[in-house]
């Protein structure tokens, strides 16, 4: 192999490695965020029934906590504000 062939090998390498390197870091960026965005809205949910409510049951935390949709915890949020009652809130939940 001449060394021009062997650089043009180096470089499709390289390139391809931070292609890959690139993709793997927007992946676990996007899963972080998403992690923080879920805590996020789990901790502004419950603050906001608190507020309206009083102290909420480590049970109905938990099932604040646990919801992995962040379409839904959007929901709850809303929901949250303008809900009846804790059990009004907690089917809605379901």
């Amino acid at each position: 192999m001449t060394p021009s062939v062997i650089e043009t090998y180096y470089d499709q390498a390289t390139k391809q490695g931070i292609t890959i390197g690139e993709t793997r870091g927007i992946a676990i960026g996007e899963t972080r965020g998403e992690s923080s965005g879920r805590a996020a809205l789990s901790r502004i949910v419950t603050r906001d029934l608190r507020r309206r409510f009083g102290e909420l049951s480590e049970e109905l935390q938990n099932r604040i906590t646990e919801t992995q949709s962040l379409g839904k915890l959007e929901e709850l949020s809303e929901f949250a504000l303008t809900c009846v009652s804790l059990g009004e809130f907690e089917t809605a939940l379901d």
